[in-house]
C-alpha cells in the first residue's frame, strides 16, 4: 500500500474488484478516487467510481457515465467509460498502482453525475 498522501480525489488506480457479490463489478481495473483528498489522508479506505471499456446497449445508461479518452495525463490504456453510478468503499489494500489523473473537465463531469445520483444537487 502506497503512503496516504497520495490517494488524491481525481487520481486512477488499478483496482482489485474481487471477490464480488452477484452483479457487483468484477475483476482488477481501473476507478477513480471519488471521495475526499483529507479523508483519504485519515482514513483506510477510499471511494472509487470503476472504469469500463464496454459500452452499454442502453442508451438511459449514457446519462450515468463519462467518455474518458486514453491520454497520458490519466493512464489509461483504452478509451474508457467512468461509471458514475457505482461508488464502492474499499480498504486501500485493494489499490494496487497509481495511474495517472483523471482531467480536470471530466472529474467536474463526473462530480455533478455523482451528486445527482446521490440526489444532491
Amino acid at each position: 500500500m502506497a503512503t496516504s498522501s497520495i490517494y488524491r480525489l481525481g487520481s486512477i488506480w488499478l483496482v482489485t474488484f474481487d471477490p464480488s457479490v452477484g452483479t457487483e463489478i468484477r475483476k482488477t481495473r481501473p476507478a477513480l478516487i471519488i471521495s475526499g483528498t483529507v479523508f483519504n489522508e485519515q482514513r483506510s479506505k477510499v471511494t472509487v467510481l470503476p472504469f469500463t471499456s464496454v459500452k452499454p446497449l442502453d442508451p438511459r445508461v449514457f446519462s450515468a457515465v463519462v467518455n474518458v479518452p486514453a491520454s497520458m495525463e490519466n493512464g489509461l490504456a483504452v478509451d474508457s467509460l467512468l461509471v458514475c453510478v457505482e461508488p464502492m468503499t474499499f480498504d486501500k489494500v485493494r489499490l494496487i498502482k497509481q495511474l495517472g489523473n483523471l482531467e480536470t473537465e471530466l472529474l467536474e463531469q463526473a462530480q455533478k453525475i455523482f451528486a445527482r445520483y446521490l440526489n444532491l444537487s
